[in-house]
């Protein structure tokens, strides 16, 4: 087998995508969403490999979209008008890839192509000397950089779409059009009982039917919605008192199967608007998302009665409720949206600062189009109870534990707001905090987080926490 050859990779994502999806929009889809399939491609099965892609590095615009095919299968699928590019970067990031933000400088353009460029003739005089150089881009203007490779004996592959300038065609050594890197590289087998959807393996973007289903998926949306109402209708029966949304969230997914998500609860886009459309069910608002009631059998759950709910996320919000009461207010997220949500917050990393107001509204579009009632106002209180908590937004740490790192400095806010109100939040609470936060075994395998030093006081009267404090650079972010 001959020696890989030595090659830099470098990826103009906004152009590459865009040209993708006039070609073909699931092939897009699989271009940024699973960058590490077609990564595998470039360095064992593409002719003049193997290769080691030494360098990898992806020019993107944190604040650029694209606007689905009205109507067609993405976007249906998606349930909204646009697609960030902002929700690829976490998945361009777990592939080995710096991604190099690339911000609009003027109305219509930015910096991409001159950045690249910069960087691919710095990497002329790099100690390794690099023998390939791979550019995926159909921009002409990188014409003059493929003479000054080529004056420099470096091999040049350009992946483009087949109407680029004859001149950018002709000075690499090799081109491989777009439609035929898509065909090869990007379009995948069918997979799960809807053939029209890729098979994506990031988890943030769960199109492909990997799970199995505790019921069979009806297929027609009007179908899905009877079967998830129906499902809600025998727990409400069942329930003594109003259900809390974010726990009921949680169950219809167990109870009936992954299809409930990737069909968007029949096409409703949430669980709060499928049940807008019931008679017999009562949706009212309340901590963490509102409480589901049938109005024959059950009171009408007051905000009060919200907050001291019969489960334990309910009644903790419900002990911390004082501690929020000048000028803050906790993010109304169940479980699943808060993971969620701090995921992908961790992907964004790292930044100058809390992610902007585009940055957020791109994490929204993206929960909903994953299925998950995420509200912006969330996403804002959320944001500030990190700020609050002088989270530092810029180091580049370990990807395993920028998420964790998230947590930890959500639920040290939390508890320090709390001891500074003079609050002692009992065992329970803390337990109820972290399991909310996901701080515990049963969204990780890793122990339980430590409590801050400012919890202390919480803890007199509770000796046998399974926790203990630690030094404070344990826990601060």
């Amino acid at each position: 087998m001959p020696e890989p050859r030595r090659a830099a990779l470098y990826v103009d994502f906004d152009n590459v995508f865009s040209t993708l999806a006039a070609l073909d929009e699931w092939a897009a889809w699989s271009f940024a969403a699973n960058p590490g399939r077609w990564l595998d491609w470039l360095a064992e099965a593409l002719p003049g490999g193997p290769r080691r892609l030494l360098v990898r590095r992806c020019y993107l615009n944190p604040a650029g979209w694209t606007e689905p095919e009205a109507g067609g299968g993405l976007a249906r699928w998606l349930g909204q008008p646009r697609i960030y590019y902002s929700r690829f970067r976490g998945d361009f990031v777990r592939a080995g890839f710096t991604v190099v933000d690339c911000p609009r400088l003027a109305r219509l353009k930015n910096a991409a192509d001159i950045v690249m460029a910069l960087d691919i003739a710095d990497a002329i005089g790099h100690a390794t000397r690099f023998e390939e150089f791979l550019i995926l881009s159909g921009d002409s203007d990188f014409t003059p950089l493929l003479h000054r490779l080529r004056e420099h004996d470096r091999r040049t592959l350009v992946i483009t779409h087949d109407a680029s300038a004859l001149a950018f065609r002709a000075a690499a050594d090799a081109v491989l059009p777009l439609g035929d890197f898509a065909e090869a590289a990007l379009l995948p087998e069918p997979a799960g009982p809807v053939p029209a959807l890729p098979a994506v393996s990031s988890g943030a973007h769960p199109p492909a039917a990997t799970e199995p289903d505790a019921v069979a998926d009806p297929g027609e949306p009007e179908a899905q919605r009877s079967t998830i109402l129906a499902a809600l209708r025998r727990m409400v029966a069942a329930a003594a008192d109003p259900l809390h949304l974010p726990a009921l969230g949680k169950r219809i997914h167990v109870e009936c199967g992954g299809w409930v998500r990737r069909s968007r609860f029949g096409g409703a886009g949430t669980l709060a608007k499928l049940i807008e459309g019931a008679p017999d069910l009562m949706l009212e608002a309340g901590p963490g998302g509102g409480w589901l009631y049938d109005p024959r059998r059950h009171e009408p759950p007051a905000l009060a009665q919200a907050e001291t709910g019969n489960d334990p996320l309910s009644r903790a919000l419900a002990e911390l409720r004082p501690a929020t009461a000048e000028g803050t207010e906790l993010p109304r997220l169940g479980p699943e949206e808060l993971e969620f949500v701090l995921d992908r917050l961790a992907s964004l990393l790292p930044l100058p600062g809390g992610p902007g107001g585009a940055a957020r509204a791109a994490l929204v579009s993206e929960a909903i189009g994953a299925g998950f009632d995420v509200p912006a106002r969330a996403v804002d209180v959320l944001v500030q109870w990190l700020l609050r908590a002088r989270f530092d937004w810029q180091p580049a740490p370990e990807p395993a534990d920028t998420a964790g790192r998230l947590r930890r400095a959500f639920y040290a806010a939390l508890t320090r707001q709390a001891t500074a109100a003079g609050l002692r939040l009992r065992p329970e609470t803390l337990a109820a905090l972290r399991d909310w936060i996901g701080l515990t075994a049963r969204r990780s395998e890793e122990p339980a987080a430590e409590l801050p030093p400012d919890t202390a006081p919480a803890l007199t009267q509770a000796p046998a926490m399974p926790t203990s404090p630690v030094a404070a650079d344990t826990i601060d972010p």
